[in-house]
């Protein structure tokens, strides 16, 4: 009888188990929302022009500044992002911009929407945590790319809100 009950709680051990494995392959309702190196293509090189506008906490009024922009794919999960500040060249700086090997996060953070507009501009979406005026908040980047224009919105929210304010954009053309 022993025998018996440890082998029925093995087997439904092993089913529940075989159960739950498959429902967490299980693809959801809507499949990932993903993005490559080669969304970014478009916006290699120089000859970026344009301006960053930001909400300046110290006045709570928004500033704007001249800026210039290239890009160089570097693989296909990075691409760096070389800015410069006309006149104040000591803010002129180089970041990378990374994509996860599987597509669903830009910087660490979850792509949450990709959409195609009637003019082919390329709006990509993410969302995470992280600071913001010495502040944790939820980020939400949006990433605008066409041929010749290119803007990232940064928006931020603070826990008491329930509400995306926008902290700053920077938009170019060439």
């Amino acid at each position: 009888m022993r025998f018996f009950l440890s082998t029925l709680c093995l087997s439904c051990a092993f089913l529940v188990a075989c159960a739950a494995g498959e429902s967490s392959s299980i693809p959801a309702n809507r499949p990932a929302v993903t993005a490559s190196m080669e969304d970014f293509r478009s916006l290699e090189g120089d000859g970026w022009v344009g301006n960053l506008s930001y909400l300046n906490y110290g006045s709570e009024e928004r500033s704007t500044i001249p800026v210039k922009l290239r890009i160089t794919i570097l693989s296909d999960q990075a691409m760096q992002q070389a800015i410069q500040y006309p006149g104040e060249e000591q803010y002129n700086s180089k970041q990378k911009v990374l994509i996860s090997r599987d597509g669903t996060h830009i910087d660490g953070d979850a792509l949450t929407a990709r959409e195609k507009k009637p003019d082919g501009t390329l709006v990509l979406t993410t969302e995470g945590t992280g600071l913001d005026d010495n502040r944790s908040a939820r980020i939400q980047m949006v990433y605008m790319i066409s041929e010749t224009k290119f803007s990232v919105q940064k928006n931020v929210r603070f826990p008491e809100s329930d509400a995306y304010f926008n902290r700053n954009e920077y938009s170019f053309s060439r």
